[in-house]
């Protein structure tokens, strides 16, 4: 094996170990967190936790704590969701944030379906509303996944099904468009030029600046 890259997986491995070494004790310290049942005690190691994300600069060490830290607070989420129970719940936002983080996009919409139900609040840093937060969150993940020749399917499907429905109401335009615009493309991408046509014009009639005049018209030549 060459001299370089020998150096360079040593140095790849010791900055994993540091990163790795940097969160744990975080997690480790409280882990009998996950087995309280005392609401005070959730509440009191959420924020730790969060003043402890906040420090971070680096995204990528936060998306890795935020990975440790869920299987601590999912438990609680599990609880909450089986009581029936509603009140503000900072801890079922704070998890649904952190699953789309770390694209664990399944469970992520099944906490944003109670959530956005229940009318749960993001915190105020965020400054818009839960629904249209996901919903921005799930467009730019399938757009990835659209760039990179990947499926978003079901789960931007799902995202369109409930925001057409109105049961995640979108209130920026922005978003519309972009959800729209994306669908279109998808559609276009699959050569399904009537569904193409279908969300470009519901994209243009959301938000006349989507951006998709050009690809309206050229999949209508394609009908």
């Amino acid at each position: 094996m060459p001299f370089i890259t020998l150096q360079h997986q040593q140095r790849a491995r010791a900055r994993a170990a540091a990163q790795a070494s940097a969160a744990a004790p975080t997690v480790s310290a409280q882990s009998d967190v996950a087995h309280s049942p005392d609401r005070s005690v959730i509440a009191a190691a959420l924020e730790a936790d969060l003043q402890l994300l906040s420090e971070r600069a680096n995204v990528q060490e936060k998306i890795a704590l935020k990975r440790q830290l869920l299987p601590k607070y999912l438990p609680h989420v599990k609880v909450y969701r089986e009581s029936g129970a509603q009140y503000p719940n900072p801890l079922l936002v704070s998890c649904l944030i952190w699953l789309l983080d770390v694209e664990d996009i399944e469970q992520a919409l099944e906490l944003a379906a109670l959530a956005i139900a229940q009318q749960q609040q993001l915190p105020a840093r965020f400054n818009r509303d839960l629904s249209t937060f996901v919903a921005e969150t799930l467009h730019d993940w399938a757009e990835r996944q659209y760039m990179a020749n990947r499926s978003a399917s079901p789960y931007f499907e799902q995202v369109l099904e409930n925001v057409e429905q109105g049961t995640w109401p979108v209130t920026q335009i922005i978003v519309l468009g972009k959800l729209y615009k994306l669908a279109g493309l998808i559609c276009d991408q699959q050569e399904d030029f009537a569904r193409a046509v279908h969300w470009y014009e519901k994209a243009t009639a959301a938000n006349d600046k989507a951006g998709v005049k050009t690809r309206l018209e050229s999949a209508r030549k394609k009908l």
